[in-house]
């Protein structure tokens, strides 16, 4: 595969193709060397210049999902999430209950006051004397990015609602 190629991604951008990129996606999804190999020796015919990501991204899946099922799943993931849902309130749902499973008491969408304004706050997870603040930024289409203003803002909320005293009083009743 020492040819260089472009392929799309699901932007629309060009992007030179990056063998390093597809086996850091199925490393992630545990895939081992020997299944890597064998997918992207498979893979390899149908490489060429133009193709879209999401090709590659499908034959991928195709080859691994015949080595391992829950492999395979791993891979999908991002693709899975995607597919909650048009807004973003489902996938609020979803990260409270993985908060649920590992233990903590959850609250969605709680309104809390700030020093300046009120804030509302995706999923509040306490356990013990522990307490998440989760602010959930989901898209259903690949290829958009958080820019950087979205996590100086959720900052800035925070410190809003330290500076009121809200994890001061100890008494304080949070979920």
């Amino acid at each position: 595969m020492a040819n260089e190629f472009s392929i799309i991604k699901d932007s629309g951008e060009r992007e030179t193709f990056s063998i390093e990129k597809l086996k850091k996606s199925l490393r992630l999804a545990h895939a081992d060397e020997a299944e890597i190999s064998a997918i992207l020796q498979a893979l390899h015919p149908h490489l060429h210049e133009g193709i879209t990501s999401k090709k590659i991204y499908q034959e991928a899946f195709r080859l691994l999902r015949s080595f391992s099922r829950p492999k395979a799943s791993r891979f999908y993931l991002k693709k899975g999430l995607m597919e909650i849902g048009p807004s973003g309130f489902p996938f609020e749902h979803f990260m409270a209950e993985i908060f649920k499973k590992e233990g903590y008491y959850v609250e969605i969408n709680a309104i809390i006051k700030g020093k300046c304004v009120n804030h509302e706050i995706d999923v509040i997870a306490k356990k013990n004397t522990e307490i998440i603040f989760v602010e959930c930024k989901y898209r259903n289409q690949a290829g958009y990015t958080v820019d950087v203003k979205t996590p100086l803002y959720i900052y800035a909320r925070y410190q809003d609602i330290l500076d009121n005293g809200y994890l001061q009083d100890e008494n304080k009743k949070f979920i």
